[in-house]
């Protein structure tokens, strides 16, 4: 796949005047899956029926990047993303925190050479409001992950 691209590498970098983000919203919730596109790259993604929602990673081009965020909090199935693939896999980690101020918080890291999937299916391990996470495609077999998830109670790492 070839990537259109704006500027040309010099120091002075590129002016994009008028730039928004494509926002992913409205899905239908529960167990089916939206399949991400290479073409949505840049796009924030929301995690926004409490039903719970599955975004699928396209496979990934290097510096291709989502943004997600939860403002609806799940309470039932999970609001999760997976790779494309079971040889697609996600390293880095989120810093977890607790919105009850006398539990403090927790960091979890994903296994680059197992992690396919991040699932906050449960108040512990961060499908609260607030929940902020990015995918930044790292190589054509590695996402690279960063973020905060929210919870409360014993957090537990959403890495499977």
């Amino acid at each position: 796949m070839a990537l259109e691209q704006i500027g040309t590498n010099t120091d002075e970098g590129a002016v994009m005047p008028g730039r928004h983000l494509e926002v992913i919203s409205g899905l239908a919730g529960g167990t089916t899956a939206r399949q991400l596109l290479a073409s949505e790259s840049g796009s924030l993604c929301l995690f926004d029926d409490a039903a719970g929602q599955i975004y699928i990673l396209p496979a990934p081009v290097v510096g291709m990047v989502f943004d997600f965020l939860t403002t609806v909090a799940g309470t039932s199935n999970s609001h999760s993303i997976d790779t494309d693939a079971s040889t697609t896999f996600m390293g880095g980690g989120v810093a977890a925190v607790s919105t009850a101020v006398a539990e403090g918080g927790d960091s979890f890291v994903a296994t680059i050479s197992s992690t396919v999937s991040l699932d906050m299916d449960s108040d512990v391990t961060g499908r609260l409001v607030g929940s902020a996470i990015r995918a930044v495609a790292l190589s054509s077999t590695t996402w690279g992950i960063s973020g905060t998830t929210h919870g409360v109670g014993t957090l537990a790492t959403p890495f499977a």
